[in-house]
């Protein structure tokens, strides 16, 4: 496949081959992603405080935020309170900056269907 593309203020170029523009692409898509913010969510169940672990699963890190969801209006309201211990326990696993809050939201889920 042959892509064309146009340098802005220049003179047209020759279509490039699209491989060649997709490295480049592609190089840029992980920016940003922070291995240590995988290692949190992959290894929850080692690093999260025993409370966590049964009621929250973590979503993602988006900066400095650790999004997690849990099952229940009740499980957001009591892990609200112990947010700052979980931050103290990832800030003991993986040093200062990798998170600074926390974001708690219940997860959705599908009302079930009804028999007609």
């Amino acid at each position: 496949m042959r892509a064309k593309y146009y340098r802005p203020g220049g003179a047209d170029r020759e279509p490039k081959e699209i491989t060649e523009l997709l490295g480049s692409i592609i190089s840029r898509v992980g920016t940003g992603a922070s291995v240590d913010a995988g290692t949190l969510v992959e290894e929850w169940n080692d690093i999260a405080p025993e409370r966590w672990r049964d009621r929250a699963d973590p979503v993602g890190v988006r900066g400095r935020v650790l999004l997690v969801e849990v099952r229940s209006g009740t499980d957001a309201t009591v892990l609200r309170h112990d947010a700052g211990e979980l931050l103290r326990w990832i800030s003991h696993r993986f040093g200062d900056g990798l998170v600074d809050d926390v974001r708690i939201r219940v997860a959705p889920h599908e009302a079930p269907r009804k028999n007609v």
